[in-house]
């Protein structure tokens, strides 16, 4: 009845070392694979204001100009058609960039508002014409 365990063997239970270094590779092996495939984080800088000065200028505020893309590809400049769907440089669009760009300043938000089934590859055109034009505020909204 002493050792409370079994029947007729007389082994001692001693320390298992074999299982033990098998799972501890195993958590190695785990930490190794894991420490590689790490992202790396970039960082995006920020211009804040400084102490004392407003956070934003006065006067009014700026008109911001909605770039909306439909499903079937057509771009629309605040609400009127530019280019046609089948048109993959969009100068029509380009030049009214560069018109608003003259007009209202680089800085002015310009927003691109796709339709959720937009093909990609059509927003992408439509941030070409952007940069072609010199937009530098940029900012995605949803319908």
């Amino acid at each position: 009845m002493a050792g409370g365990g079994g029947g007729g063997e007389s082994g001692e239970f001693g320390l298992q070392i074999a299982p033990m270094l098998d799972v501890m590779f195993v958590l190695l092996l785990f930490y190794m694979v894991m420490a590689g495939s790490q992202t790396k984080e970039a960082e995006l800088s920020v211009d804040l204001p400084a102490e004392g000065q407003p956070a934003a200028p006065q006067g009014t505020p700026p008109t911001p100009v909605y770039l909306k893309i439909g499903r079937n590809k057509q771009v629309y400049f605040n609400d009127s058609p530019v280019d046609t769907p089948a048109s993959e440089t969009l100068p029509a669009l380009e030049a009214r960039l560069k018109a608003a760009v003259k007009q209202l300043g680089a800085k002015n938000p310009y927003i691109v508002v796709p339709d959720e089934l937009t093909p990609h590859q059509r927003i992408v055109d439509v941030l070409n014409a952007c940069v072609a034009a010199g937009v530098e505020n940029l900012s995605f909204g949803s319908s």
